[in-house]
């Protein structure tokens, strides 16, 4: 298995954490939801190797 990421999507920020191949975290931390936060998290996860992503958006 190869690293995976985990993203917890809200109205205003998104959380993320990646795990490598044993389970260890590797990246946990708290973006916004506007574009450049997002290229953001977005250059982490290539730069990072993760290539598996799952995603949990909830709404009231």
């Amino acid at each position: 298995m190869e690293k995976a990421c985990g993203l917890d999507v809200h109205k205003d920020s998104i959380f993320a954490c990646i795990l490598d191949e044993q389970g260890k975290k590797i990246l946990e931390k708290l973006y916004g939801t506007l574009t450049p936060d997002l290229i953001t998290l977005r250059d982490i996860l290539v730069e990072e190797g993760c290539r598996d992503v799952a995603m949990e958006s909830t709404s009231i």
